[in-house]
């Protein structure tokens, strides 16, 4: 049995952010709908502690696919210079159950993971929306930046992580004086216009002081119960909006503890970002109102983004 096995490279150059951004409002349109089912991931502990291992299981009824997210979650690999996510994304034929293609996960969740942010910012953010503030210096913030480019004409960049050195490393890699490193999260987020929470905090970058009105946040960095990158006044202050709820209320660390806090409500969730795309769910209102995206990344993106990939190569597979 030939099975395709796709690397990072390829998945890179045949997977724009542009074409990314759109296929993630389409994929949440459809979860939101009910048109896309999927159960809550499984991850465990690996390595004495030392990273975890997720299974991501679903169905894109409307591609013929199905599958998983096989992958490994070392959040000390980048100090080594190894990839934090490794792993693959499998897709099966939805026709005959057949195994089709094996494509490089560490790329694709790079990828999808800021074009779901890209799109949630497209409905989202103000107009005119043109600092950023990146909250961290890693792989996300490279496709973060690029996501919110593609989306708003940014002319201000500010990145923020625990290492200066590092932060000022990541700025030198753009054009001279589009990114600048700064001191403190503090000195990121006041003034921004959109911020990209994307590191690894346990506790809250994002504080009420330094959040003005109009601002957009995209929350990626917190995918367990117990860790948080926003505080719960913000939260309680903002316009919230799910990917999926139900798996935020099980997984999102900025929601659930600001609900344990008193600072919110399950009942002011103003609804998943697919029922904004499909008209079901209002948007930004007003210019002055904050609004958060709370983004944990879900299945269907993963092999939406791979069957986008598989589709586009010779002797393609036929998924779109």
């Amino acid at each position: 049995m030939a099975i395709s096995v796709i690397d990072a490279a390829t998945v890179k150059h045949t997977l724009t952010m542009p074409a990314c951004i759109d296929l993630m409002e389409k994929i949440q349109t459809a979860i939101s709908l009910g048109e896309i089912d999927l159960p809550l991931r499984s991850i465990q502990p690996v390595g004495q502690g030392a990273g975890f291992f997720g299974v991501m299981p679903g169905e894109v009824g409307s591609s013929a696919l199905f599958g998983a997210k096989l992958f490994s979650h070392y959040p000390g690999n980048p100090s080594k210079g190894i990839a934090a996510i490794q792993g693959y994304v499998m897709l099966f034929d939805g026709a005959s159950g057949t195994p089709k293609a094996l494509v490089d996960a560490a790329s694709i969740t790079a990828i999808r993971t800021a074009a779901a942010s890209g799109a949630a910012t497209r409905r989202l953010a103000r107009e005119n929306a043109s600092v950023l503030a990146l909250l961290g210096y890693g792989v996300q913030a490279e496709s973060h930046l690029e996501a919110m480019c593609s989306v708003r004409d940014i002319c201000e960049v500010r990145v923020w992580g625990p290492s200066f050195d590092k932060a000022h490393a990541f700025a030198a890699r753009y054009e001279a004086g589009l990114v600048r490193p700064v001191r403190t999260a503090a000195d990121a987020v006041r003034g921004a216009h959109i911020v990209c929470a994307v590191s690894n905090a346990s506790e809250p970058l994002i504080v009420v002081r330094d959040v003005s009105a109009g601002m957009h946040l995209n929350m990626v960095g917190a995918h367990t119960p117990h860790d948080r990158e926003v505080d719960g006044e913000t939260v309680g202050k903002a316009r919230v909006y799910t990917e999926i709820t139900k798996f935020a209320l099980a997984e999102a660390g900025d929601l659930i503890r600001a609900i344990e806090e008193g600072a919110f409500s399950e009942e002011r969730i103003v609804g998943e970002i697919g029922e904004v795309f499909a008209g079901t769910a209002p948007g930004r209102t007003s210019e002055d109102e904050v609004t958060l995206y709370e983004n944990l990344g879900n299945a269907a993106q993963d092999l939406a983004a791979a069957g986008f990939v598989v589709a586009r190569q010779p002797n393609a597979l036929g998924y779109h």
